[in-house]
Formats: structure tokens, C-alpha cells, sequence
């Protein structure tokens, strides 16, 4: 899952893929681990939807403008035993202090969540199965749909420090390592790593030279199929399943390319700085983008770019997350906030963009990332703040 949390298109900064090394301080830009899984990308909240197949609504309705200040404000007074997600079919908060978690599913269904340099792994009941250090020095991080590991990692020091992508088993065993060039060349953190389920990765980064995006990608066993350069700014966000690639291209809209890395097609679309796309089973594109201080906006275009719908999550000031499964249903993850605290949530669309259920977690939480299983369970990872910030997976059957 890639979110862009840039401010700057010529600089777009950390990315929302951006691997944890310690506890957050409650910002909504807190540096987590990338999610989403082979097929999923995303961020956002919501409560009710407006806009069908056939349907663009003109804005966020009567979406309220009043902000907040002091960042995540709560008053919950809440303790980890008693917080609860409403509609959740499992709840777990990490007794220890910890930053919100990033998601991504394995084919054997089970949720591994990212957050503070750790992978934890539940069963379909929320029990915590398996705890496994994310290899340190991890800048990017996601898995593949067997729980290989992918990341990002850069030297820090020498004469000529390089940038890498390495692979690990699920037993956090590396299996292979791939150079990605000068720390130096490019964008010293790199903007991502998108992973199909197969293992096939897209890198992106700045071009060495002049405003372009480098763009490499390698086969799951290491190979290296292209290193390309387009003339445009732009971040994979992820690989659909028959490797087409869907990007965020700065200050202009969405991008489809083939497996080749040859452009498909080009469609406009208001991006912000909270922005991510993915690619559902039949090839279409779900992009969503916080717009403004109080929307949450989700489009949908064709695998052939025809444009299909666009809708506002309203009353979700903050986007998280979105993610969508073989059969078109997207997740939406995000906070609600129209006076403090923030309570973080998660909606359920059609494929058509009807919002078909809405949950919310108690007060003081926020910053939800989401993935959905082809059967249609969300699973939510997000922060609370009971003084101190703590982890919290869930699921919605």
C-alpha cells in the first residue's frame, strides 16, 4: 500500500510505507511499515456514501470545515482492557507501547501487521500466532501472498553507500539482495516498494538526473526484468493480478502500465498529500484522496481507463487506507473527527461505491490501515492513545 504523504511534488518525502524504528507521537504521519498485500493500496475513513456506477457527486456535501488543533487529541480515559471497535469480530491492543500497524494478507489468509520493527501475524480468530523481528534498517516493508518479506534498505555509511532490495523468508531469513544504485542517486529513501502476490516488486524512486521516476522491477527469484525512467513524477502503488501497474503521478492524476512498464493510460484526478490507489480482479483502478481538511474522495476507472464513478466518504477527516479484493468490494480505513477526539474507522463499498456499513472505534483512536480478503473480512490496524500510543488490530466479517 502506498500513500503518499508528501507535501511537495518535487519532493514528495517519507511515504506512508515507511518502516517504524520507534513509538509514534500520535501524528497522522507517524512512519509505519507498508500493507495492503499483493493487490491492495489505499487510505481513508468513512460514514455514509453518495454517488452510484453512473453517479459523480460535485463535493463532500455538508461535510463540516471546523479543525482541530494539538494533533490526535483524546479524552477517552480509556485502558487497553476496556477499548472496543464497534462491529469488530475480534479486537487486539498490544499491551506494550507501540505505533499504529500497517496490514497485508497471506494467501493462507492470516493478517501480518507492521508496526515498530515487528511482524505480528493472527489467525482467523485474532489470536496473536507469531511475533517476528522486521530485519533492521527495514525503510520500506511488505509481503507477498506465500509471507515472504520484501524491503527497502539503505548503507549508512562508507566511501560509496548504496541503496538495496532484499527478500526474506517468512522465518526472516534473507534470501536475496538486490543493489538499487547510490544513496546518493535518486531520493535518498526511495518512494516505494509495491509487491504483487506472486513476489514481483516495482521500486520507485526519484531519477538520478532531472524530474523523472525511476521505476526497477524484479521477478520473485531476484531477476531483474526492466530499469526504467519516465519523465514524470510518480510512485507504484500497486500491482494488480495480471501485473498491470497503477500509479500516483504528482500534480496530475492516475496512471495504468503493463507488465512491461509501458503506459496504458493516463486520467486526471484530484491527489493531495494522503493519496494511494489499487487494482481489483477484473483490472479496474480504485484510487481514494483526502481532500481537504474533511473528505475522503474514492474514484473507480475501468481497466481501460474509462471513468466509472466517483464518491465522498463524508464525515472522515482523515484517510488511512484503502484496499480492494478479486471481486471489486473496497475497505476504507480511516478517523472521524467532527470535534475531538478522533475515533478511528472503517467503511464498507460495493463496487459500484455504495457504502454498505460503517464502524468506529472508541474515542483517542485514529490513522487505520485496512486490507480485505477475497470472502470480504476487513482487518483494521490503527494507534490509540492511552497516554501512551498503543497498536490495535481488528476484523469485520
Amino acid at each position: 500500500m502506498a500513500v503518499v504523504t508528501g507535501c511537495d511534488p518535487k519532493d514528495p518525502g517519507v511515504t506512508g510505507g515507511t518502516v517504524s524504528t520507534g513509538t509514534t507521537t500520535g501524528g497522522s504521519d507517524s512512519e509505519g511499515t507498508t500493507g495492503g498485500g499483493s493487490d491492495s493500496e489505499g487510505t481513508t475513513s468513512a460514514a455514509e456514501t453518495t454517488g452510484g456506477p453512473d453517479e459523480t457527486t460535485d463535493g463532500p456535501g455538508d461535510a463540516t470545515t471546523e479543525t482541530t488543533t494539538g494533533m490526535h487529541d483524546t479524552d477517552s480515559g480509556s485502558t487497553p482492557e476496556d477499548f472496543a471497535c464497534e462491529g469488530g469480530a475480534w479486537l487486539f491492543v498490544d499491551p506494550e507501547t507501540s505505533g499504529a500497524g500497517k496490514v497485508s494478507l497471506a494467501a493462507d489468509g492470516r493478517a501480518r501487521v507492521f508496526s515498530d520493527g515487528l511482524s505480528r501475524e493472527f489467525d482467523a480468530t485474532g489470536t496473536l500466532v507469531a511475533t517476528t523481528p522486521i530485519p533492521s534498517g527495514a525503510v520500506h516493508w511488505d509481503i507477498d501472498a506465500e509471507g515472504n518479506g520484501y524491503g527497502m534498505f539503505r548503507d549508512e555509511d562508507g566511501v560509496s553507500p548504496r541503496k538495496w532490495l532484499r527478500k526474506f523468508d517468512p522465518a526472516g531469513a534473507m534470501l536475496w539482495e538486490r543493489d538499487l544504485g547510490p544513496r546518493d542517486q535518486g531520493y535518498a529513501w526511495g518512494y516505494d516498494i509495491a509487491v504483487a502476490g506472486d513476489g514481483t516488486t516495482v521500486y520507485s524512486d526519484r531519477a538520478a538526473v532531472g524530474d523523472g521516476t525511476r521505476m526497477v522491477k524484479h521477478a520473485a527469484d531476484g531477476t531483474l526484468l526492466w530499469d526504467l525512467e519516465v519523465a514524470e513524477q510518480l510512485e507504484v502503488a500497486a500491482i494488480g493480478s495480471a501485473g498491470a501497474m497503477v500509479a500516483l503521478v504528482w500534480d496530475e492524476g492516475v496512471r495504468l502500465f503493463d507488465p512491461s512498464g509501458e503506459e496504458l493510460w493516463t486520467r486526471p484526478w484530484e491527489l493531495s498529500v494522503l493519496s494511494t490507489a489499487a487494482i481489483d480482479g477484473a483490472g479496474a483502478v480504485v484510487v481514494g484522496a483526502e481532500i481537504g481538511s474533511s473528505a475522503v474522495k474514492i474514484g473507480k476507472f475501468a481497466a481501460d481507463g474509462t471513468p466509472l464513478w466517483d464518491t465522498f466518504v463524508e464525515g472522515m477527516w482523515g484517510f488511512g487506507d484503502l484496499a480492494v479484493n478479486a471481486s471489486g468490494e473496497i475497505a476504507v480505513g480511516g478517523e472521524y473527527n467532527n470535534e475531538p477526539p478522533f475515533r478511528g474507522m472503517v467503511a464498507r463499498l460495493d463496487p459500484s461505491g455504495v457504502t454498505l456499513a460503517v464502524h468506529s472505534c472508541d474515542s483517542g483512536s485514529w490513522e487505520v490501515d485496512v486490507a480485505i480478503d477475497d470472502a470480504g473480512t476487513i482487518f483494521a490496524s490503527g494507534a490509540v492513545d492511552f497516554e501512551t500510543y498503543h497498536m490495535y488490530v481488528t476484523a469485520y466479517e
